[in-house]
């Protein structure tokens, strides 16, 4: 191989590493802005607590996941489906990692102290559609129960 086309190659794989990181980060941080308002009340304790685990998961600088809540609010907000964000979570994360998601969607949903039945629905589906088994499902959220 020569090299120009090992050095685009190189840099061509760097860039799409970096878009798959950006829309894993993007896509967990949209789901458990999802499960926040499904109980119609995504309230600042929620919102920092969100910030606060994906800047932790991810190892982010502050101005990053200020910049990353904003654009997934936005993105939440124009959103019609929850599969463009649960396909990237399925075609880029190990099971582990998705119940490292779930996690923290219950996470979100006990920051009040009290789980709304929303709340519950919300991350059900989500378990569904990234194919989360539900005795995963009930264990993680009995290790999250108050």
């Amino acid at each position: 191989m020569n090299i120009f086309k090992k050095l685009f190659k190189d840099t061509d794989e760097s860039s799409h590493k970096n878009d798959v990181d950006e829309n894993l980060r993007l896509a967990t941080c949209i789901l458990l802005i999802e499960v926040s308002k499904s109980d119609d009340n995504f309230d600042l304790e929620e919102q920092k607590k969100i910030q606060s685990l994906i800047k932790s998961k991810f190892n982010l600088s502050d101005s990053q996941i200020e910049h990353l809540f904003t654009l997934s609010k936005d993105k939440h907000n124009e959103m019609t489906s929850l599969y463009e964000w649960t396909d990237i979570i399925n075609s880029e994360c190990s099971y582990e990692q998705k119940l490292t998601i779930i996690g923290f969607m219950w996470d979100i949903a006990f920051t009040d102290e009290r789980l709304d039945k929303y709340e519950d629905y919300t991350i059900r589906k989500v378990c569904d559609l990234i194919h989360v088994k539900h005795v995963d499902f009930i264990n993680l959220k009995n290790q999250r129960t108050i």
